[in-house]
């Protein structure tokens, strides 16, 4: 069955019925192990239950039922003397925790590598715009010049912890509950390390009440997908942002604009990034949702609030990961900055009339206070006589100087017209985080160097899933080949 039910579409139960074979699979290897199971019972087990997977799933509503149905079809297809031995040593409450963890550690691997994708396409852009020169806004004005790049860094970072977060986050759903039992474990004596390692788990969810009670591993999960739909959605709302009220500064592609409504001014609208916007604060509202439900559960194994968490969060993930592809496609070619018109932008308003006390102490030897204070009053008397900083002169200053420390300072404007020049002004901000040329590259090579550090950490949990999933059909394999 391949339509929508109740409850969730169809792609979703064939994810969850894979992840509900994958585990009984590896329960019946490790009975088989643990010698609980001989090799022909194991043997028609493993046949009936490749068989029960292929047939796939049901219209099932939980994880519960779906895992019911599967034993029913293992039962159906099973030989009289095998009949049940499938359920020996496990409970359901243990499988669906487990299969569940399966399900979120793919959806945690997809989202990661979105991710790196985005933050590929932001280092790409940052190091093309080193030297383009823009207005920082602070309070909804220009306050410092920065350039494009360094004002990446408002995305490029947050966007990289999100990162980190959803690696973490992986690290707490790859431990296996398998084992558990309905919460107090079983008599028998199962291997639960070689069932984790089976399902390429780092290792058993040590306490076995935890293992079908913990559902934080969820919220984890939850709140790293909103940190990248926070980041992503941050920025693309200042983008917003800049096209309503500097629409000079920036261009998007077709693809990311509606046509114009020839009832309204020839401008077409950016339908695509209000829709990016959107489904980011859409999605960091889910988030919350699903991690609400984590905490409002009752203390024992989770049972329906299983599925409550479960089902939102991996959709979180998964349109997180939409989120962070269209982000990136944005930035690989659906937008143009306008470099001219931002460097124009950058030195008005009085954006770098705050280097002038600093340069009334480095130049003239005077103290902060005294510099502070004709640095203030040259800067309001400009803006009285409609001056940028750029037309600040030395007579200005002196005025300010003579009714704050009795002198004129006499200021030579060879110094003083460099001093309040934009790119000046960057250059010398060199120190670590800074916007100069020198900082900023040194501050993108970092970033790289993280960025492939999560890509080698990416590429080895797929790889280690991989293994584990070529030695549980290997293990499989040897057991129906060896009854045989």
């Amino acid at each position: 069955m391949d339509g929508n039910d109740a409850t969730g579409n169809g792609t979703e139960r064939r994810d969850r019925w894979w992840a509900i074979g994958r585990v009984l699979t590896a329960h019946v290897v490790g009975l088989r192990d643990a010698e609980i199971l001989d090799d022909p019972v194991a043997a028609a087990l493993l046949t009936a239950m490749d068989g029960a997977e292929r047939g796939g799933p049901p219209a099932a509503a939980s994880s519960a039922a779906l895992i019911a149905a599967f034993d029913e079809r293992l039962d159906a297809l099973s030989p009289p003397g095998v009949v049940g031995a499938g359920t020996v040593g496990r409970a359901r409450a243990e499988v669906a925790a487990t299969a569940a963890r399966l399900e979120l550690r793919r959806g945690l691997l997809a989202l990661a590598e979105a991710v790196d994708g985005a933050g590929e396409r932001l280092l790409e852009l940052a190091g093309e715009h080193v030297f383009t020169l823009m207005p920082a806004h602070a309070g909804w004005r220009p306050a410092q010049p920065t350039t494009f790049a360094h004002f990446l860094g408002g995305v490029i970072a947050p966007l990289g912890r999100a990162g980190g977060a959803l690696r973490s986050a992986y690290d707490e759903a790859n431990r296996s509950p398998l084992g558990a039992g309905a919460l107090a474990s079983t008599g028998l004596p199962i291997d639960r390390a070689r069932t984790a390692g089976l399902l390429g788990f780092a290792a058993p969810v040590e306490r076995t009440f935890d293992a079908v009670a913990a559902l934080d591993h969820l919220a984890a999960a939850a709140a790293a997908a909103a940190r990248v739909a926070a980041a992503l959605g941050r920025f693309a709302g200042e983008l917003l942002l800049w096209l309503r009220t500097e629409p000079g500064s920036l261009r998007l592609g077709d693809a990311w604009t509606a046509e114009a409504d020839p009832a309204l001014a020839p401008v077409r609208p950016p339908l695509g990034l209000e829709r990016l916007v959107l489904d980011a604060r859409r999605l960091d509202g889910e988030a919350a949702a699903a991690i609400a439900l984590t905490h409002a559960a009752q203390y024992g194994p989770a049972g329906a609030t299983l599925d409550a968490a479960l089902e939102p969060t991996l959709a979180v993930l998964a349109g997180a990961a939409d989120l962070a592809g269209r982000f990136a496609s944005l930035l690989a070619g659906g937008m143009e900055v306008n470099r001219a018109y931002l460097a124009n932008r950058a030195g008005r308003d009085h954006t770098t009339s705050g280097e002038l006390a600093d340069l009334l102490v480095r130049e003239e030897g005077l103290d902060p206070g005294s510099a502070r204070g004709i640095a203030a009053m040259t800067i309001r008397r400009a803006i009285e006589q409609g001056l940028e900083a750029s037309g600040i002169t030395p007579e200005l200053i002196d005025g300010s100087a003579l009714l704050v420390i009795g002198r004129e300072l006499g200021v030579e404007i060879e110094r003083l017209g460099p001093s309040l020049a934009p790119r000046r002004f960057l250059e010398r901000r060199g120190a670590l985080g800074g916007p100069a040329p020198t900082a900023t590259r040194a501050y993108l090579a970092g970033e790289r160097d993280r960025l492939r550090s999560h890509e080698r950490w990416r590429v080895a949990a797929r790889a280690a899933l991989a293994a584990a999933e070529g030695e549980l059909e290997r293990a499989a394999a040897e057991i129906v080949a060896g009854a045989a």
